[in-house]
């Protein structure tokens, strides 16, 4: 489990480590801690160096960039990551919904209301468990979300995995080798290099697969029949 508490009070950031390791303690869960007191490095961490994390808790009122800033960011890059905003301001609650977090624990209730704020995260966390996969990338280790993934395929003689939010990962491994990973009837190999997630498939004609997203990829010719007859088993489980 890797959690990260940002704030700038760091007698605060303290106190809620405290309070979260004795909550994991009791569930038996290894942790590793990571303290920092400005939200400049947290984006740089999980935006730029794309390092994996399960866990934020996010102060919200911080110099230079706020908690509430840093969220609106976070989710733009549709990162999948539970984030619990800490604060001593209750006047924040309403603004802070928007960026759609797990919880909003007042400091004032640290020790009351942060041990059940975390048990529910890792239940969270373990149900999740098996909708994610991790991958070694040219940018490090990271975890995706089968679901975000619309299509891999060979592109310079690595895996390019395409995401829902537009962006590439680059990945030393075979397409076999991924969809083996993943092994989910709704990937189809449309051709030896190319499988794609029948989620995002809108439409398939004379030998082309549409995407939601107006992208088109062709099927070749021996397999056009069978990935026909895969995406409508697909669509009609569906």
């Amino acid at each position: 489990m890797n959690i990260v508490i940002c704030d700038d009070s760091k007698s605060d950031a303290l106190a809620a480590k405290e309070v979260i390791k004795q909550a994991l303690n009791e569930l038996h869960i290894k942790t590793e801690f990571d303290y920092y007191s400005n939200a400049t490095d947290i984006e740089r961490k999980l935006i730029i160096k794309k390092e994996p994390l399960d866990i934020l808790i996010l102060d919200i009122d911080m110099p230079e960039i706020s908690g509430l800033e840093l969220a609106e960011k976070l989710r733009a890059e549709n990162l999948n990551l539970i984030i619990i905003f800490l604060s001593a301001h209750e006047e924040f609650v309403y603004k802070a919904i928007e960026f759609q977090p797990f919880r909003y624990i007042r400091k004032i209730k640290l020790e009351l209301e942060m041990p059940v704020a975390i048990r529910s995260a890792i239940r969270v966390l373990k149900a999740n468990s098996d909708k994610q996969i991790a991958l070694h990338t040219d940018d490090g280790e990271i975890r995706v979300m089968i679901t975000d993934i619309m299509y891999f395929e060979t592109e310079k003689r690595k895996a390019a995995i395409h995401l829902k939010n537009g962006s590439k990962l680059f990945v030393n491994k075979t397409i076999s080798q991924i969809q083996e990973l993943i092994s989910r009837e709704s990937f189809i190999m449309i051709h030896r290099s190319c499988v794609v997630n029948a989620d995002y498939v809108k439409k398939i004609s004379n030998s082309i697969i549409m995407l939601d997203n107006k992208e088109k990829l062709l099927v070749s010719r021996t397999r056009y029949k069978s990935v026909k007859q895969q995406l409508l088993n697909v669509w009609g489980e569906i």
